[in-house]
């Protein structure tokens, strides 16, 4: 075996067993005054300095031959081998991927993109205004990581993007001297292999934790790269090779949305068998559900999507299983036998009847099959499965085929698998708000890097309705308002409902439209790159497209630009601003404005009591008071999940 496979299988285990040190008491709190301090550290000014050092080096850069540039980038990857890439080394390889930038994609990064990059090679979450460029940002960083010698993950949205990103910025890689590969769903496992071991790689967070927790299955009791050395030996490296070969630095796309928003989400790797023993006992449970009464024999709490039984329910439910006993033969005996079970089957049914909402939740594609809709991003998660039953209680309630149940082979949450990377960095265009939260979990400090030109975006007040009936009635008057001037409009809602409700009242108007929600997933970033063309009315669902580039058609900008309309305020701020940030890029004219209804879902969980006071309350005060609960109850499920990933990290070898 090559000493170059040999250091590989080692490599494996040890970025393997990357463990983030458990803090408590008053190192908890000293890291958090850490963190506080580093988030509001001047630090911009270091990184303009830095900006301004690549700039003054640029003439000379410029003027190298192809040979005496190749020549550089060699000197700059051997330094950065020996662990030297920084200060004056630092500066001539930005300068370089400055110039390969040219040279290769016809772009010169601005300097507030080279301050970027500087700053997410420092570890940091930079964000950055959306339209800003980070595209070519995170290939900058990558290239640099990429001279150290060891592979690099940059993670995107989709794989729609993992592909463009790969393949526009493979000429900047090439003439840096680095291959670039990505993996999207489809690849097959020896494609998977080759592509994991290129210098940098493209990937969905989904594809890589799911591709590494294969490899975990793969290993099985093996617990050292020794041990992995006598597999290879014995089987060959491809039958027994794992596919990611460790984790050393990445940088994440959207970091806001996958380090926090999709945090708490375990990607699990599952069998199913080829029946369901059990889809009766789901009929059953749901038969149950639907005599029982809620306030009487059950509560509901919609903030947690939670259902306890009464002690009256209790015995109801009894009362109904004896009866419903009586009716069957023995093969369900084992449903009535077990009371837990029974309760816990019956709870799920009454969780998927009163708590999930079809086209908010989920929806049903063209095969049938219940398909769970990111709350946050408004995508399809394709593949996913609700745990416990809960995922079999909904096909029973939508009348679709009930799944089987299924078997975990391996788990882990997308929290815990970044926090092994010993080198991570991020962008996005909104990360302020969970400063806080990125130092505790991950120990990243966040830097807001200003935008290249002036933000001209105009935000219109909020207007606020009784009903949603109202709501509606009165964007749908908006829309088609600017629509007769010409003023391209993008109606952002939070669920596929919402949206279809939209398209509905605009083509009972007469007014051509496009939606894009997570049922049209595969258009997206067509429809919302068309969304600043003329006359054009966009209805998408929250952040769908994100990662897409907008540009304003001719004559828009004199119409003042790209008009965004909110149709509802998301459980986070952060996701409103990035609604928001659709409008006025890279100092473009845009609008944006608000519209809500006291019986928008954020008040209904939130704020049940005082949604109908706002009057006098004030809209923006009654949104924050809302929102800033969602955000209390969001950070705690994820240090819940926290909590577990520590334990995990205690209790298991890898």
């Amino acid at each position: 075996m090559s000493n170059l496979a040999t250091a590989e299988l080692f490599d494996v285990f040890n970025a393997r067993r990357v463990k983030v040190p458990e803090l408590r008491g008053l190192d908890l709190m000293v890291n958090g005054l850490k963190g506080w301090v580093k988030n509001r550290l001047p630090s911009l000014a270091r990184y303009r300095d830095l900006a301004m050092r690549v700039e003054q080096l640029e003439p000379q850069i410029r003027d190298l031959g192809s040979a005496r540039f190749g020549e550089q980038v060699e000197q700059v990857r051997q330094q950065a081998r020996l662990g030297r890439m920084e200060g004056e080394v630092l500066d001539r390889g930005l300068a370089l991927a400055r110039q390969a930038c040219w040279r290769s994609l016809g772009k010169r990064p601005y300097p507030v993109q080279i301050m970027g990059a500087g700053a997410m090679f420092d570890g940091v979450i930079a964000e950055m205004a959306t339209g800003e460029g980070k595209t070519i940002i995170a290939a900058m960083v990558a290239a640099l990581h990429a001279f150290a010698g060891r592979p690099v993950h940059v993670i995107t949205v989709n794989d729609y993007l993992v592909a463009r990103d790969a393949q526009e910025m493979e000429p900047l890689y090439k003439m840096l001297g680095h291959s670039c590969g990505h993996v999207v769903h489809d690849c097959p496992a020896e494609v998977r292999y080759h592509e994991y071991r290129k210098n940098v790689v493209y990937v969905t967070s989904k594809e890589l934790v799911a591709d590494f927790l294969r490899d975990q299955i793969r290993l099985g009791h093996v617990r050292s790269g020794a041990e992995q050395m006598i597999q290879v030996l014995e089987r060959g490296p491809m039958r027994n090779g794992v596919l990611v070969p460790g984790l050393w630095r990445v940088v994440v796309d959207e970091a806001d949305s996958l380090l926090i928003d999709e945090a708490v989400t375990p990607l699990i790797i599952s069998n199913s068998p080829d029946d369901n023993p059990n889809s009766e006992l789901y009929s059953l449970a749901a038969q149950l559900a639907a005599m029982l009464v809620e306030g009487r024999d059950f509560t509901v709490d919609r903030t947690v999507r939670n259902v306890d039984l009464t002690g009256r329910g209790q015995r109801r439910l009894d009362e109904l299983a004896d009866q419903m006993q009586q009716q069957l033969d023995d093969s369900k005996s084992s449903f009535f036998a077990g009371v837990r079970r029974r309760e816990e089957l019956v709870q799920q049914a009454l969780v998927a009847r009163h708590c999930f909402l079809r086209d908010e939740h989920y929806l049903i594609d063209r095969e049938g099959k219940i398909q769970i809709i990111d709350e946050s991003t408004g995508r399809v998660m394709a593949d996913r499965t609700w745990r416990h039953g809960l995922h079999q209680a909904i096909e029973i309630k939508e009348g679709v085929t009930v799944t089987a149940d299924k078997e975990n082979l391996a788990r882990q949450s997308f929290q815990r698998f970044f926090r092994q990377y010993p080198d991570m960095s991020g962008m996005t265009g909104t990360a302020w708000e969970s400063a806080a939260e990125l130092w505790q979990i991950y120990q990243r400090p966040v830097v807001r890097i200003p935008t290249n030109k002036p933000c001209i975006r105009k935000q219109l007040p909020a207007r606020m309705f009784d009903t949603a009936e109202q709501k509606w009635e009165a964007v749908i008057t908006r829309v088609i308002e600017l629509h007769d001037r010409g003023v391209p409009v993008l109606v952002g809602t939070r669920s596929v409902g919402a949206s279809e409700e939209v398209s509905r009242r605009l083509f009972k108007a007469g007014r051509h439209h496009r939606v894009l929600n997570a049922a049209q997933n595969a258009q997206e970033a067509t429809i919302i790159a068309e969304a600043g063309l003329p006359g054009r009315i966009t209805v998408a669902t929250n952040m769908a497209g994100r990662g897409t580039d907008i540009k304003l058609g001719q004559g828009v900008v004199e119409l003042g630009g790209l008009h965004v309309i909110a149709t509802e305020p998301h459980a986070s701020h952060r996701v409103d601003r990035q609604l928001f940030g659709r409008a006025a890029r890279q100092g473009d004219p845009g609008c944006a404005q608000m519209f809500a209804s006291s019986e928008d879902d954020l008040f209904v969980r939130y704020a049940p009591r005082l949604r109908r006071a706002w009057r006098t309350i004030g809209f923006e005060r009654l949104r924050k008071l809302a929102q800033a609960k969602a955000e209390r109850f969001a950070r705690f499920n994820r240090r819940q999940v926290l909590k577990s990933d520590e334990w995990m990290d205690q209790a298991l070898p890898f």
